[in-house]
């Protein structure tokens, strides 16, 4: 029972369409060029047989007065003779308007061209309209010759232009109509699944996307843009959930610790230096809690991206040479072997505190999770593209399996454990990336970790190069 009813709700929302309402406006459009089209035809042809027919007039006015004055009124019967019911039709009327001969019964009003309508029988009973055009000459003896011709051959094709113009235009518009109904059902087919998609979104359903089409049209590129955004926006709501879960669980046991401490303290404590003790212990839990969440507010900054605002030219060379400068003593202390090649000249567009943060944290990295007489190198290589910067070191380094994982925020290896740390180094280095479309992967040294940032110059950047992105 409610099919009439979904048919003229589909029916009313594709006559309000876009698509239909262009279509509509098009067919309007094409009608007035029809209708233009058509005056100038119609001018133009008229004009033509106009003058075709005045020429004839004139043709057998000319060949009438080629013959003597006193055969005129004969050589008139003979034309009306050999040609009784026109196309021509012939007069010869007296000066005082009296008609001598011929099958016009008047004479026209003035001289030269005239239109003179009348009605004639041509003895079957049957009266005719004659529109003819006339034209009328005096003779030196005042008399007044008329020649003219029927206009039903011109009128004739004024019918004919109407009708097939008339037919012509309705069926265009008509046509026009038909195209925009269907051109809109396609169109609204398409619109429906994108609206589909977007409800089911809404509701929770993360994972669907727009179905794609195989005509890569405006709407297969919508659609991709759609996708893309929405696997940009999962990835973001999965990176919340994850952080809920992580911050519930990796916090829960500092501040577990923290509150038997303070417990303990408030039982046992039994002087002012015992409780002295406590607080100091607690106040480390506290610094530590604090800068974890210090830590997930800056990723947290970055990965809104507002930071590009500030974004100027960096020479990248300058920055990783004095980076290596300020962490050489630290790796002679610690016994391990610091080699970099830093090409010269290198220029990214970016920020240049966090770049400073990320290469820190990732040189950090080597300093924590390998055993002395470690070497680690530093390389900045310019490409065709763009630049790279690897960081690399022959320790334990990290499983395959392992390497995504590590970049979210909390995760910890176990053999990392005993170090200090709060799992979210990675993870902000894998926010500053994405920040500077960079793309960053985590590689197998052979042995050891190999950890490689491909960079777009500024000028290939400017040049309209689709960025790149790190995935984890």
């Amino acid at each position: 029972m409610n099919a009439p009813t979904d048919l003229r709700t589909v029916g009313w929302r594709l006559l309000r369409s876009s698509a239909f309402r262009l279509a509509a406006l098009q067919a309007g459009l094409f009608a007035l060029v029809a209708l233009a089209l058509f005056a100038i035809t119609w001018w133009s042809v008229r004009g033509y047989v106009e003058s075709q027919i005045r020429r004839s007039i004139r043709d057998e006015t000319a060949e009438i007065l080629a013959t003597p004055a006193n055969r005129l009124v004969a050589a008139v019967d003979e034309a009306i003779a050999q040609a009784p019911h026109g196309p021509y039709y012939y007069a010869v009327f007296t000066a005082d308007g009296r008609k001598l001969t011929g099958d016009l019964k008047r004479v026209p009003d003035a001289l030269g061209w005239g239109s003179i309508e009348e009605q004639q029988s041509r003895g079957d009973d049957n009266d005719i309209h004659l529109r003819v055009l006339a034209h009328t000459t005096r003779l030196a003896d005042g008399r007044l010759l008329v020649v003219g011709r029927d206009r039903h051959s011109a009128d004739e094709l004024d019918e004919l232009l109407e009708g097939s113009f008339l037919w012509a235009g309705i069926a265009a518009v008509l046509l026009a109509l038909i195209g925009g109904v269907v051109s809109a059902s396609a169109y609204l087919r398409r619109v429906e699944a994108i609206a589909a998609a977007a409800e089911r979104i809404a509701g929770g359903e993360l994972e669907t996307r727009v179905e794609l089409g195989a005509r890569g049209d405006e709407f297969d590129r919508l659609a991709q843009s759609l996708n893309a955004m929405l696997e940009r926006i999962q990835v973001l709501m999965e990176g919340v959930r994850q952080v809920s879960n992580d911050i519930a669980h990796d916090l829960r046991t500092p501040l577990t610790h923290l509150r038997q401490r303070l417990e303990a303290a408030s039982r046992n404590a039994t002087s002012t230096k015992e409780i002295r003790i406590a607080v100091e212990r607690a106040l480390v839990d506290v610094d530590d809690v604090l800068a974890t969440f210090a830590a997930l507010l800056r990723i947290a900054q970055i990965e809104s991206r507002q930071r590009r605002a500030g974004f100027t030219m960096l020479d990248l060379s300058s920055l990783l040479a004095s980076l290596a400068d300020d962490f050489m003593p630290v790796f002679e202390d610690q016994e391990r072997i610091f080699r970099t090649r830093i090409q010269s000249g290198v220029k990214v567009l970016g920020d240049g505190a966090l770049l400073t943060q990320m290469f820190a944290n990732l040189i950090e990295n080597t300093l924590r999770h390998t055993p002395r007489g470690t070497h680690v190198d530093l390389i900045l290589e310019a490409q065709a593209a763009g630049c790279s910067v690897v960081i690399s070191d022959d320790g334990g380094g990290i499983p395959e399996a392992e390497r995504v994982r590590v970049c979210r925020r909390f995760v910890r290896l176990d053999e990392s454990r005993s170090t200090p740390g709060s799992g979210l180094g990675l993870a902000l280095v894998v926010a500053v990336a994405d920040l500077h479309d960079a793309r960053m992967q985590l590689g197998d040294a052979q042995p050891g970790l190999r950890v490689q940032l491909d960079f777009l110059l500024a000028n290939v950047a400017e040049n309209g190069i689709e960025p790149r992105y790190a995935q984890f």
